[in-house]
């Protein structure tokens, strides 16, 4: 299956949200891709090699609230989209019919909504001092989504390279 097969498939409400996204353009310093949906789909298609159900559904669902928050930054001029993460991983919690559509495409809507909600968090890690750090990771791995959301950030990282493979081994030494 291919991403637009998957969002041929998706609720109504996500097909929406996924439309208004086709408009909206990022800061190009962190975001170069033409628009949130093709951020998205590039996400996505990234954590489609890992054959992981959790991961290909966060693809999906991890920006989706971007629109709904979006507001002008006015240092920058670019738009910014603060709460995202947890209003996606709401959404994900809340709507029914987003938990079945997770469930019947073999993924943990709990898990998903885990990770909607920590990826914004798990790229300010660099930022954080050792102990908060450290304490952060160990909430994750004491939730059980440490290891995806580790492969979540460098797929959602579009500065970085995305190889499975490197980014495989990188974190079999980063446990």
């Amino acid at each position: 299956m291919n991403f637009q097969e998957i969002i041929d498939t998706t609720p109504h409400i996500i097909k929406r949200k996924l439309e208004q996204l086709k408009f909206l353009r990022e800061r190009p310093d962190f975001h170069p891709e033409e628009s949130t949906f093709e951020h998205i789909r590039i996400v996505t298609e990234r954590l489609m090699q890992t054959g992981d159900p959790d991961l290909i559904m966060t693809g999906i669902f991890h920006d989706i609230a971007k629109f709904d928050t979006v507001h002008k930054n006015p240092k920058t001029g670019w738009p910014t989209s603060p709460g995202h993460d947890a209003a996606a991983q709401e959404l994900v919690t809340e709507n029914m019919q987003v938990r079945s559509f997770c469930t019947q495409n073999g993924a943990n809507p709990d898990i998903v909504a885990f990770l909607c909600g920590a990826h914004m968090k798990f790229h300010q890690l660099g930022a954080m001092k050792d102990s908060k750090k450290e304490a952060q990771i160990q909430i994750w791995k004491d939730q059980g989504i440490w290891d995806k959301l580790q492969f979540m950030g460098a797929a959602d990282n579009m500065l970085e390279p995305f190889d499975l493979n490197d980014i495989q081994k990188s974190f079999k030494f980063n446990r």
